[in-house]
């Protein structure tokens, strides 16, 4: 019997629901190994039901999302009653939002990271109950291992970085921003971030190269690049591999040409970037910290510089109207992105606009968390009203929005050539 098994929840709602291996997972069960702990990942994503095996273990961990929630409590009840000796960890973003709910449910409840308290709950060295680790993060990032790709069936997972089969990597923990909207907050946001250093980076990716050859690499902190010091001491280092990578940055950090330039040289071809709307009006609503013109002035160097350019927008925001949504749709005509993705807004549990409902103006809020899709098959939608307008107006400018891109030739990110 092996000491902890972590289990992925399937989202058949997703396009691909195996993009990636589950890298918080991967850095759980490597710290874990490190310490004697016997680790099992077991990912059922795109696997039927009729297949699935799940190994006897002492502890099952699960990572939760609000819209698959129920569909973790399911999983969990499944093996509950095949080993109704085990013990069950809920962690990850909804656990994190709402534990007292969450702890009806599971045994433990671990809000934020969870490397530390994982192992002390698999140890014994504490009782059932919700812990939350702001005591227990580790704050040196470089004393942490590199993810354990051997947990997994690394080719079984389907994303791609400049056509590569590509690899997910953290540089930092957090983010320093707050918008309103945005589940990071839940997850450690708005404190100092961590970073590892540029050398230890630098490790893990020529660990990933000499076992798995000719690959893409996808830095998927919250923010990269966000320390100006450390990106001019990685870039050199990356750019001597010869490797293509794709980052999730900010339009205001595109403004300074110097950013853009050692994205570049460091092999960055591809950016994403949460624009979110082309209204100041909304954007000092949802506390973004960037205006309009920092998103134009970032493309426009973005463009000139040759990256490809994806930006997320999101539709509803309270304060949002028709003249808002033209004002995006005008300004996306101007700045021409690449590739693009609208969202409804979603008021996750945990966010800003989830807790302060009456401040916003958010009416009539459906409390099935299976809607809270922002992106889906058949799912997606507005789970709320606003005082002026109704979610089916709501979801007409999003119609509006995305009909607008498309005439514009920008493409779906789903659609990306090379970067899933």
């Amino acid at each position: 019997m092996i000491d902890i098994c972590f289990v992925t929840t399937p989202i058949p709602e997703l396009a691909d629901d195996r993009l990636e291996a589950p890298l918080g997972y991967l850095y759980m069960g490597s710290y874990l190994k490190g310490k004697g702990i016997q680790v099992q990942i077991y990912d059922i994503c795109s696997i039927p039901e009729e297949q699935w095996r799940f190994p006897e273990a002492k502890f099952y961990g699960f990572s939760t999302y609000s819209t698959t929630y129920h569909r973790t409590v399911a999983i969990k009840n499944k093996i509950k009653k095949q080993y109704p000796n085990a013990k069950f960890v809920a962690g990850g973003a909804h656990a994190t939002a709402l534990p007292k709910e969450v702890i009806k449910d599971f045994d433990f409840v671990v809000c934020g990271e969870g490397e530390i308290l994982i192992y002390e709950i698999v140890t014994g060295h504490l009782p059932q109950g919700i812990y939350n680790p702001d005591n227990s993060k580790i704050l040196d990032l470089d004393k942490l291992p590199f993810p354990d790709y051997d947990l997994v069936d690394v080719h079984s997972y389907r994303r791609v970085v400049a056509g590569k089969h590509s690899f997910s990597i953290l540089t930092s923990r957090g983010c320093p921003n707050s918008c309103a909207f945005c589940n990071s907050i839940i997850m450690g946001g708005r404190q100092r971030v961590r970073f590892r250093s540029p050398q230890n980076v630098i490790d893990e990716v020529i660990s990933l190269k000499n076992k798995y050859g000719d690959i893409g690499i996808r830095f998927q902190d919250d923010l990269f690049g966000s320390k100006r010091e450390w990106l001019k001491e990685f870039t050199p280092l990356m750019k001597s591999l010869n490797m293509t990578y794709r980052a999730f940055v900010r339009a205001n950090q595109c403004c300074d040409k110097e950013f853009i330039d050692l994205l570049w040289q460091g092999g960055c071809r591809h950016i994403s970037l949460g624009i979110e709307s082309g209204s100041d009006k909304i954007l000092t609503r949802m506390m973004k910290g960037q205006t309009v013109d920092h998103s134009r002035r970032g493309l426009k160097n973005a463009k000139e510089a040759g990256l490809i350019t994806r930006i997320y927008l999101i539709v509803g925001f309270p304060g949002e109207t028709w003249e808002t949504v033209q004002e995006t749709i005008d300004f996306i005509k101007e700045i021409k992105p690449d590739e693009f993705v609208v969202y409804p807004l979603i008021p996750y549990p945990g966010t800003p606009v989830w807790r302060d409902k009456e401040k916003y103006g958010l009416q009539n809020i459906d409390q099935d968390f299976t809607k809270y899709f922002q992106i889906s098959f058949n799912n997606t939608g507005f789970v709320y009203d606003l005082d002026y307008a109704d979610r089916n107006e709501l979801s007409m400018m999003k119609s509006k929005l995305e009909s607008e891109l498309i005439k514009a030739h920008s493409i779906w990110a789903i659609d990306s050539r090379g970067y899933a």
